[in-house]
Order: C-alpha cells, then sequence, then structure tokens
C-alpha cells in the first residue's frame, strides 16, 4: 500500500495564529495522516505483529522530523528503541545502519566472534534476528533508519530478510530514504512493498498551505512578489523555513495595507548559508557544474554548460547524475532544470558579482553567436556594450519568447538613466515586450507614463498600439479601438507596426461587433500577401465572427479554419489573435465536442503562461465540460480560467470565466453563487474575450435573474437582446438550449411575439444548416414550445447532442403532456415517462436544481420515487448534507490519498476530486484533511453500513 500525502489546501488559515512560525511546524501540524499511519504501526507492534513503513521524499520535505517524532512517541510507550542512520562515508561500511541504531549488540557479537572464522553476511543477519527476537520477547522494539539512500548492500540486504523473518514478533520498522536518489534502497522498498509495507511518499505544500505559512509567519496574507518568491521551493518545507526565517531576521518583509509585502529584492543570508551547505555535499565537479548552471538560468542545456565549462556534455554526465541524486536538479525532455529554483538563484548569488557578471557575458556571447539569446542579467549602468546586448536579445525574442524578451527590455530600461537618449527606446520596448507577455497592469503602466510626455510619431504609434491591445484584453473594448485607431492614423508607419496596429483594431472592432469591422478586415483580406501571417489570421477571425453573427456557420468555420492554418498554431505573443482557440470556441457551440477536443490539446501543446489565452483556453475546457454534463470538472476549469485572469489583470478573460461559472452554479442549484458571479462582472459587453463564450456572456446575467426572481423581471432585457434577432441570429448558435429558453421565458411573461421571433429565427437557421444536429434541435425545441407542438418537442428529445438540453426537452415535452392530460390517462402516462426520462438526464449533469423541479413536477401527478440522489430538502451542512461521492472523497482522503489517488480510484480527474473537496470543507465548515479524517473516523465507527441516499 502507499500512502502519499498531500498538506491541507483549504482553510488552514482559519485556525492560523499571528506571530513568526517556523515551516518545520506547519509541516507537522500537516503531517496527521502519516503521524497516524505511524501510530497504527505502534498499535500492532504492542498487539504482537511486526510491520514496515516506508517513508520516502525529496531532501526537506520533514521525513527525519517525522522519524523523530515516531521515536520520541515510541519510548513513551515503553518501546525498546534502535534508531540511526547512515551517510555519505558509510556505503563502505557493512551494517554501518544497524551498528548505529545497535551498537551494543554488535560489539557484544564482536567481542565474541574468533576473528580468524569468516563473518559472512548471513552469519551476522543470524546474530541481528536472534538479538531482535531476545528485546522484543521483553517489549516491543522500534527500528527507525533514516537515509537509506546513503546504505551499504549488506545494510540492505539485512533489512529485506530481518523485516520478514520477525513479521511474527512485536518488532516494527521505519525505513525512510530520499525519493530523488535512485539507488538501491528504491529497489529494497519495491520489495519490502509487494510485501505488505506500506509506503508513504511525502509531497511538497500546496499553494494554498505555502500562502497559510506566510501569513502565519508575518501576521498578514502576503502579496505577489513574496508569493513569487517563496513559490521558489516548490513547496520544500525546509527550504521555506530557511526562507522565512531569514526575511524575519533581515526584517525584509513588512505589513503594508493589510499585506504582507516584500522589501528587498535580495534573498536572505540563510538561504546562501543553505545552498553552500547543499554544495559541500557534492564533489568539486558537481560544485562547478551547479555553479555554472545557476548563472545559466533555472533549466539548461547540457552542451550549454559543457561550452561554458570548457568540457564535452560526455564528460560532465557524473556530475550531472550526483546533482539529481542530492536533489538539487532534475531532468526535463530537453533541459535540466533547479529543482527548486529558490536554491538555484541562491547559488547565483554566492558568486562574487564581478565574476557573475563575466559568466553573465560569456553566456550571452556564445548565444548570440548562436543565433540565441539569454537572460543577459549581467549588464549593467555605465556599460553601452551589455546594454547592447540586452536591446539586441529583446528584439530577438520577443516573437518566440516573449516573456524574455519582456525581462530582457525591462533590464535595459532599469540600468539606462532618464535623461539618457536612449531611455525613450527601451521605455517603448519595454511596453511591447510587456504587452507580448501578458503583463498587463505593467504594460500598461508604462505605455501611460511614457505617453504623458510628447513624443514622435512612430513611438507614440507603437505604444498606442500596445495600450489597444491591453486594453482589449481587460475588456475596455471601445477605449482598444480609439487607440488603435489613432495608432494607424500616424504617418508613414513601417509594414511591421502597420501590421500590428491592424490586429490590435480588429480585436477591438471584432469585440464590439463594431460595423467597421467588415471593411477593416476586408481591406487585409484583399491583398494578404502584403500583410504577416498574424494581421491575415485576426482578418480571417474578424470575418467569421462576422459570419457568424449573420448566422452563416459554414462559412464562419471555414474562415476559422483558414485563420488558424495562417496563424500556424498557438502564439506566445498577447498581441496576436489565437485562431485555434477561436475554432474550438465555435465547435463548443454547436456541440461537435469530439473536434474541439482534438483542438484544445494541440492549444495546449505550447505553454501559454502569463497570457490571455492561457484564461481563453481554460474558459473553453470549462464550456466543453460543460456541454459534457461534467459540472465539476467544469467548475475547476472555470475557476483557473477566472484565477488566470484575475491575476493577470485581463478583466475582460475574467469577466467571461464568471458568466460561465455563474451559467455551472444555476446548472447546480447553487441560485446564490450564480448571482455573485454575474454581479461580479465589471466590463461591459461585448468584447472580444466573450468570442469564447457567446451565449454565456449574453445571456448568463438574464438567466439568474429569472431563476432568482421570475420571467416578468427579465423580459424587457430579453427584447433588448433579441432586438434583430432575424437579421443576426448568431446569437443562438452559442448553446442548443438558448432558443428554448428564450422562448420559454417568453411565453411565462406572456410576450407570444418574442416566443415565435426566436423560434422562427431557429428553424430559419435550422433549414440552413441541415448537417448541424445542435441547430436542428434546438429549432425543434423552440418550435415545440412556441407552437405547443409535441411531435416537435419529441425530435427536440431525441435529436439533442447536449446532455442537458435534452434532459430540458423531455421536461417540456411532459409538461405539455400534463397540460394537455385534462385526466386522460395515456396522456399522463406520456406526460410520467417523460419527466422520469428529464429526471435521468438533470441527473446525469448533475443538474440538482432541474432534478429537484421535475421531481416536484412529478409529485403534483402523484408520482414519488426513491431514488440515490440527495434532496434538496436536505440538510445543507454537516456529515449528512455530502452526497455520495462526497463521503467517498472523504474515506479516501481519510485513507492517506492525495488527490491524484483519489482521482485515479474514482476515474476523475484531479481537477474534480479538489473540487468535491471544497465542498466538502464548506459543508463540513473545516479547514484541513486531518479535520475530514477525524470526522470520518468518527461516522464510520458510528454508522453501520448501508445503502447511503435512499430519500423519499
Amino acid at each position: 500500500m502507499t500512502a502519499v500525502i498531500s498538506e491541507p489546501s483549504l482553510g488552514a488559515c482559519e485556525q492560523a495564529t499571528p506571530g513568526l512560525r517556523s515551516a518545520a511546524d506547519e509541516v507537522i501540524r500537516g503531517r496527521a495522516a502519516e503521524q497516524r499511519i505511524v501510530r497504527e504501526l505502534l498499535r500492532r507492534a504492542q498487539q504482537g505483529r511486526g510491520g514496515v513503513v516506508l517513508v520516502e521524499g525529496e531532501p526537506g520535505l520533514g521525513k527525519s522530523r517525522l522519524l523523530r517524532d515516531a521515536t520520541d512517541e515510541a519510548a513513551g510507550l515503553g518501546f525498546s528503541l534502535a534508531a540511526g542512520a547512515p551517510d555519505q562515508l558509510s556505503r563502505a561500511i557493512p551494517f554501518f545502519a544497524l551498528r548505529a541504531a545497535l551498537p551494543e549488540p554488535f560489539a557484544k557479537i564482536t567481542a565474541g566472534r574468533r576473528h580468524d572464522l569468516p563473518d559472512p553476511p548471513a552469519w551476522w543477519i543470524s546474530q541481528l534476528q536472534a538479538h531482535l527476537k531476545q528485546r522484543a520477547a521483553v517489549n516491543p522494539v522500534l527500528v527507525c533508519l533514516d537515509d537509506l539512500h546513503w546504505a551499504s548492500p549488506d545494510t540492505l540486504a539485512a533489512l529485506r530478510t530481518l523485516s520478514q523473518e520477525l513479521k511474527g514478533h512485536p518488532v516494527a520498522w521505519i525505513l525512510a530514504g530520499c525519493a530523488a536518489a535512485q539507488h538501491d534502497t528504491e529497489y529494497l522498498f519495491g520489495l519490502l512493498e509487494a510485501d505488505g509495507a506500506t509506503r508513504i511518499s511525502l509531497s511538497p505544500l500546496d499553494d494554498d498551505a505555502m500562502t497559510c505559512l506566510l501569513a502565519d509567519a508575518f501576521g498578514a496574507p502576503p502579496d505577489r512578489s513574496l508569493l513569487a518568491l517563496a513559490s521558489g521551493a516548490t513547496g520544500n518545507p525546509s527550504l521555506l523555513a530557511e526562507l522565512v526565517g531569514g526575511l524575519a531576521d533581515e526584517k525584509a518583509v513588512e505589513v503594508s495595507g493589510g499585506r504582507a509585502v516584500l522589501v528587498s529584492a535580495r534573498l536572505p543570508g540563510r538561504m546562501r548559508r543553505l545552498a553552500q551547505r547543499r554544495l559541500d555535499g557534492l564533489s568539486q565537479r558537481a560544485r562547478d557544474l551547479v555553479v555554472t548552471a545557476a548563472v545559466l538560468g533555472p533549466s539548461f542545456r547540457l552542451e550549454d554548460a559543457a561550452e561554458m565549462l570548457g568540457e564535452t556534455p560526455a564528460a560532465l554526465l557524473p556530475a550531472v547524475t550526483e546533482a539529481i541524486g542530492a536533489g538539487i536538479m532534475a531532468a526535463a525532455d530537453d533541459a535540466f532544470w533547479f529543482r527548486h529554483q529558490l536554491l538555484g538563484r541562491a547559488v547565483g548569488e554566492m558568486i562574487p558579482r564581478p565574476a557573475r557578471k563575466a559568466l553573465h557575458r560569456q553566456y550571452g556571447q556564445i548565444l548570440l553567436g548562436r543565433g540565441e539569446t539569454g537572460v543577459l542579467a549581467a549588464a549593467y549602468p555605465g556599460h553601452p556594450a551589455s546594454l547592447a546586448d540586452l536591446d539586441a536579445a529583446a528584439a530577438q525574442t520577443l516573437g518566440s519568447a516573449p516573456q524574455t524578451a519582456a525581462d530582457l527590455a525591462l533590464r535595459a530600461l532599469e540600468l539606462t538613466p532618464p535623461a539618457d537618449p536612449a531611455a525613450l527606446s527601451r521605455a517603448v520596448t519595454a511596453a511591447e515586450a510587456l504587452t507580448a507577455a501578458g503583463r498587463l497592469d505593467l504594460a500598461a503602466r508604462t505605455a501611460q507614463h511614457t505617453l504623458a510626455r510628447p513624443l514622435p510619431p512612430l513611438a507614440e504609434a507603437r505604444l498606442r498600439c500596445a495600450l489597444s491591445t491591453v486594453l482589449s484584453a481587460r475588456g475596455q473594448t471601445r477605449d482598444a479601438a480609439a487607440e488603435a485607431r489613432m495608432a494607424l492614423a500616424a504617418p508613414q508607419l513601417p509594414p511591421g507596426l502597420q501590421d500590428q496596429a491592424m490586429t490590435a483594431q480588429l480585436q477591438a472592432l471584432a469585440g464590439l461587433r463594431d460595423e467597421l469591422a467588415g471593411p477593416a478586415a476586408g481591406a487585409v483580406l484583399a491583398d494578404p500577401s502584403q500583410h504577416d501571417r498574424h494581421v491575415v489570421a485576426a482578418a480571417l477571425v474578424t470575418q467569421a465572427v462576422i459570419s457568424w453573427d449573420n448566422g452563416r456557420v459554414a462559412e464562419g468555420l471555414g474562415l476559422l479554419g483558414d485563420a488558424a492554418r495562417h496563424g500556424a498554431g498557438m502564439s506566445p505573443d498577447a498581441r496576436q489573435v489565437q485562431p485555434l482557440l477561436a475554432l474550438a470556441a465555435a465547435l463548443i457551440d454547436l456541440r461537435q465536442l469530439a473536434e474541439a477536443e482534438q483542438i484544445l490539446p494541440a492549444a495546449d501543446s505550447k505553454p501559454l503562461p502569463g497570457i490571455p489565452a492561457q484564461a481563453g483556453l481554460s474558459i473553453l475546457r470549462a464550456r466543453l465540460h460543460l456541454a459534457a454534463g461534467r459540472l465539476p470538472d467544469a467548475a475547476a476549469a472555470g475557476q483557473a480560467a477566472l484565477d488566470t485572469a484575475e491575476r493577470l489583470g485581463a478583466h475582460g478573460y475574467a469577466s467571461a470565466a464568471r458568466c460561465v461559472l455563474g451559467v455551472i452554479a444555476l446548472r447546480r442549484g447553487d441560485l446564490a453563487a450564480a448571482a455573485q458571479h454575474v454581479a461580479c462582472r465589471t466590463e461591459a459587453m461585448p468584447h472580444f474575450p466573450g468570442l469564447y463564450a457567446r451565449a454565456e456572456t449574453t445571456l448568463a446575467q438574464p438567466q439568474v435573474s429569472e431563476a432568482r426572481d421570475g420571467p416578468a423581471a427579465v423580459i424587457g432585457r430579453l427584447r433588448q437582446v433579441c432586438a434583430g434577432l432575424p437579421a443576426r441570429p448568431g446569437l443562438l448558435l452559442g448553446d442548443p438550449a438558448a432558443a428554448a429558453w428564450l422562448a420559454r421565458t417568453a411565453l411565462a411573461a406572456g410576450d407570444d411575439e418574442l416566443a415565435a421571433i426566436v423560434a422562427r429565427t431557429a428553424g430559419t437557421l435550422a433549414s440552413g444548416h441541415p448537417g448541424y444536429p445542435a441547430i436542428t434541435a434546438a429549432a425543434a425545441h423552440s418550435l415545440g414550445l412556441a407552437g405547443q407542438d409535441p411531435a416537435r418537442l419529441a425530435e427536440a428529445a431525441a435529436q439533442h447532442p447536449d446532455p442537458w438540453a435534452k434532459a430540458s426537452a423531455a421536461e417540456d415535452l411532459g409538461v405539455l403532456h400534463a397540460r394537455q392530460a385534462d385526466h386522460d390517462q395515456a396522456r399522463q402516462d406520456q406526460a410520467i415517462r417523460h419527466l422520469t426520462q428529464a429526471i435521468g438526464g438533470y441527473q446525469l449533469t448533475g443538474a440538482a436544481a432541474d432534478t429537484a423541479r421535475v421531481r416536484r413536477r412529478l409529485r403534483q401527478l402523484g408520482v414519488r420515487r426513491r431514488h440515490w440522489t440527495q434532496s434538496p430538502r436536505g440538510p445543507v451542512t454537516g456529515w449528512e448534507s455530502l452526497t455520495g461521492t462526497e463521503r467517498a472523497v472523504s474515506e479516501l482522503v481519510a485513507q492517506g490519498l492525495n488527490n491524484r489517488q483519489v482521482a485515479s480510484r474514482m476515474y476523475v480527474s484531479i481537477n474534480t476530486v479538489a473540487f468535491y473537496l471544497r465542498q466538502i470543507f464548506r459543508k463540513l465548515s473545516i479547514g484541513s484533511r486531518v479535520d475530514l479524517a477525524r470526522i470520518v473516523l468518527q461516522h464510520t465507527q458510528q454508522t453501520p453500513t448501508q445503502p447511503k441516499g435512499i430519500i423519499e
């Protein structure tokens, strides 16, 4: 059995006490699950049964502390203890770890042995076995051995044999080793686990636990800069402890505005001393490699390090292997990287500044000589050559690696005095690079600050072009269009700048659905050979938006396909349109989910960290899960989109994500959450990010209002939304259930004319697009509602590719039969059958409120059913409020499984598990896995096994 224990990720801050607390304490506070496993091992030993617990994890995760607590607890229980650990020098000494743990028996054995006789390992093992049996006959024994990755083969062989031979005796074994070091220890652990040992894999602190730890330490939630610094520890408690202690010692954190703010950019001295201790454990060759790698960056290629050191890559392989074994480095597909960026940075800061500058320049010249670039952080004021290197590197990386270009451009700007003639050009370059890298707030501040003074026309145009892109991502579409228009008005624009300004303008106009969008796109497409591929792709996407709004589906899809081919995949440049995402959005609209699911992995094949497209991708994942009826996955992806958008300041994307989350919450019956999401939107619609969720951004607010206040409260808004609908029917293409909802709501509000307009428009769309089942079913659904036609509704219930829309059509058909029954038993039976079908569909998609509504309809028909879902009138908090799935997740977590293992057991995604845990923690009013394990234990002891959730 393997127990991979994760840190608590929810609510831990609520239990925190202000004041400095070490990360080691945080680890122990979060290791209750592991301690529970150890206690069970000791309990079995007290009952006369042996057992083995294996503990693994990278250095600094708390293995030694866990073992120390185990020996302390065992001592308090009257155990006979044998604890020890080998070290790096002990591999050549047979049985060193056991000699350290059992010094007295080894001395007796040595004293009584004839030195002229051989001493094979089997003889030593038999003596150890006899000794441990003798001790176990008096008291239970705990053998606790740490750092077994340094153990000799004789020691490992002895542990394999002894742990098995002593199974029937009260001897408990706790064996620990470093997961980063791939030695014979892993082979031993595998054998012992196969023989029944329990393996504990200590995992790092997650982001929430790290945030709580920092808030604990400094008495206030951390700001972004402090969080970013701490994230370099990758959740390693030992590194975090040194960082927190060092920052506190040097008073490098202050509380300002209710936040713990980092006031020093330099790492504390304690981090550099820790790095030195880690280096001291390496050979000289491995130390040289690690120091050189710290200059190359968080990741590096072996050939680069070899060239820096004047070696061949093959000659450096032993040093790389040693650094990986020490847990300092790790390997990816095409590069090596520091396992903890904080440690790599500390190593870099240990290098004397003149040497570091020289090494940076050496590396930069190597890369520039190859036509590549690196982060030439060695540039410094008063050295024009090094600043020119930064300028050249920023220009070379802007298109392919905007994040690197932004770092380079910012560094150059920081080192340039304001009076320097080069300051203006570097400010403009920095604004462009920051925009391309998706650092919207800093890009906007840089552009606006520079625009506040008189500028040459081309510099002003470049800044306005960048600012237009930022404003589009923020959802300020009219302002974005104005900035792009002013940029294009500059005289004698170079072709490249003109194309970028056109791209910015097209994004703004497409987002606004402005009538000028068509002519702007047409001007580019009239002679595409005169423009770069990105502006051509933007023009094609804009034309596709126009076609879609006008109800020309096939034409729109064709244009998006052409745009995707011109765009040649995903661009890491946030200034460019992403045609693949626009195509995926259209396919999700049409519920062609298989095709969309093929595109999204391709769109994600290149990482998009730090640019708004990352949020757009998550919005599409949320919509895809929503369309497939996977609400927990949809909620997790929607929250990821919102988190990314808010972190980047991409408020337009945040608004779109909130609309999607509002629809998801509405489906789940959480009206309060749905209302909160739509109320938090701050950007006026429409805008370009809204293209990734057309129906949700338009209809989420009215749908929430209708659910809360009734149809009459929203009918005025719906008349505005549907104004001009026959001419621009694209609204109905965003969701197969949209037309039916509009028609149903209009009928309920007494506006039969609006319902008829919606139904006729949907019918016209369907007649022109017979090859699209989603459009055909949507038309049948809305026409069936408007005309009270059961045949149409039956057609929709049979054809809808969307599971929720299918259930909705079945419900509408059942309601219609119930109204027309008038003591007709056959009609009433049909109503019951279709409503029952609707319940099944709603349950499959997790639509709790819809399921409850249909049950009420059935009760009105005299039907009461037992079912396996929780009643909406049941408790909303406490253990009894948990669904069967939530209880299953709770029980697996209480067994010590982490989110990945729970997901594997339940055949769901990790995000789904995280979502269930948030629901569980909220319902139980708890803040950690420890509390959850305690509650699960209480209820499993008190409650007999029985089917859960059978409710009238």
